[in-house]
Formats: structure tokens, sequence, C-alpha cells
């Protein structure tokens, strides 16, 4: 049997059920992997404040590693040590955010405890925000912000950002990764970096291999990790991507997918 030294989730979809809580089998599993000595990964597109407020908020522990805007950034709960922060090149990201404004869709740059914004008056700008405990930083041109953006958000209905998704492909191919986290958000990031990199990241870190690491998902942006880990697995509501890069398909977030598989590789009660 495989010795699993880190498992990674993805948050909506994955490890949040449909009322935005954990699985009662999923809870049991975290007090199992905590006892076995195991780290967990929140593995998501929000920023590390952001998961440091669901942490706290669903008490997940804390000796937690947060993989955060996709992948872009790393970073050890317990010590707040940095494993790993990857931005896109300031040059690529100011042609990103200026094709985005061309083609009139809100762009959106979380970085450290700030969210710049060029216009706060759509009411996703404020949920963003607030949801994931970021100071709201408006800026009469975002091509001009200090820090290099480790991720872009483009926010837009899948028509008109799909647009831009292929647009941006063909400019920028090998220089930038896109991902949608939802039918409304594509995000970009560095070439090469997504969830799958922030496994590697803190497996390289860490003295760990891919084969250790169990990964859960069900999104577009969970892909890169599924098919990393050594045994990649999609919730059963996941879109057909996600399928498509695991290993095995479990049931729905809504009906203990994590619990039944983590069952097998941990020892706690299951009532399935």
């Amino acid at each position: 049997m495989t010795d699993y030294r880190l498992v990674a989730f993805d948050m909506d979809g994955t490890l949040l059920d449909s009322t935005r809580n954990l699985q009662p089998g999923t809870r049991k599993a975290f007090h199992a992997m905590h006892a076995a000595g195991t780290r967990i990964m929140l593995a998501s597109g929000r920023p590390v404040p952001g998961l440091h407020l669901l942490a706290k908020k669903h008490g997940l522990g804390e000796n937690l590693v947060f993989a955060a805007m996709n992948g872009s950034v790393v970073v050890d709960q317990a010590t707040d040590e940095i494993i790993a922060s990857h931005a896109l090149p300031k040059d690529v990201a100011n042609n990103l955010i200026r094709a985005a404004k061309a083609a009139g869709i809100l762009v959106m740059i979380p970085h450290g405890a700030d969210l710049y914004v060029e216009d706060d008056s759509s009411e996703r700008v404020h949920y963003e925000a607030e949801g994931n405990d970021l100071t709201l930083r408006v800026v009469e041109d975002l091509t001009t912000i200090e820090p290099d953006p480790t991720k872009i958000v483009f926010v837009a209905d899948r028509e008109l950002s799909q647009s831009l998704h292929d647009e941006l492909l063909r400019e920028y191919a090998g220089r930038i990764e896109l991902a949608y986290s939802s039918p409304i958000y594509l995000e970009a990031t560095a070439a090469g970096i997504d969830k799958g990199s922030a496994v590697e990241d803190f497996c390289t870190a860490n003295g760990l291999t891919l084969d250790q690491v169990i990964a859960f998902g069900d999104n577009g942006n969970d892909v890169g990790m599924l098919r990393k880990a050594g045994l990649g697995v999609a919730m059963g509501n996941g879109i057909p991507e996600a399928k498509g890069a695991a290993d095995l398909v479990t049931t729905s977030n809504d009906d203990e997918g994590i619990a039944r598989v983590l069952a097998e590789h941990f020892e706690f009660d299951t009532d399935f």
C-alpha cells in the first residue's frame, strides 16, 4: 500500500459540498490524516488570506499547506513560510490586461492581502474582496501597479471570456496558463504554473515523490493536479475534463466522495 504523505483538495465543488460545508465523512478523514502526520493541501484559485479564512471557518486545522491562486503561491500555514511564488512576466501581464479591457471584460488582480481593480462598481468585485479577506485597492491603470501579478482574473460570461481565452492562447502560447475556476472566472498564471506545479513545489521542498500524493478536484483548474498526483481523484459532479485527467472518479461532493476514497488509505469510521 502506498504511503500517502500529502493529500490535496480543490475547494468549491470538491472539499465543500453544495451547502458550502464539509461532509461528515470528510471531517473524519481530516482527523485521520492529521493523526497519521499526512499533510493536507488546500489548492484553490483563492488567495492566501481567503484560504486562511476558510480553514478557520471550517476548523480544518493549523498545519495545512495553501496552494493559492491556482498554485502560483504556495505557503505553509503553520510557519507562514512561502514555499514557492511564481509571477507572470510584467510585459505579458500588462498585455493580458489590455486585451481584456479592450474586450470589455472586468479584470481583478489579487496580490498579497489586496485586490486591485480599476472599477469597483461591480458586485463581483466586492464579493471577491470580502469573501477572501482582501483590501480593495482601486487604481487608475492596472498595468502600473507595483507587484508583478501571480494571477490575473477575468470576469465575464463564458461566451465572452471564451473569445478572450482563444485570443490569448493564440498570442501567448507557451507563455501563460489559462484555466476556468468557474463558468464566469477565467484565470491566468505564468507558463507551467497550476495546481499541479504547486504539488511539485511542495514535494520538492519536503523530499516527497508525486507517488505519495492524492489529489481531489472537479473543475478545469484541477486538471494539472489530477494528472500529477500519484492518485488523482475526480468528483462525480466534476466536468468531463477533470474526470478524464483522473485515475478514478468517486461519488459527488454531496455523497461523501472524498471519504469513500480516503477510507481505503486512512483509518476512520464510516457510515456508508
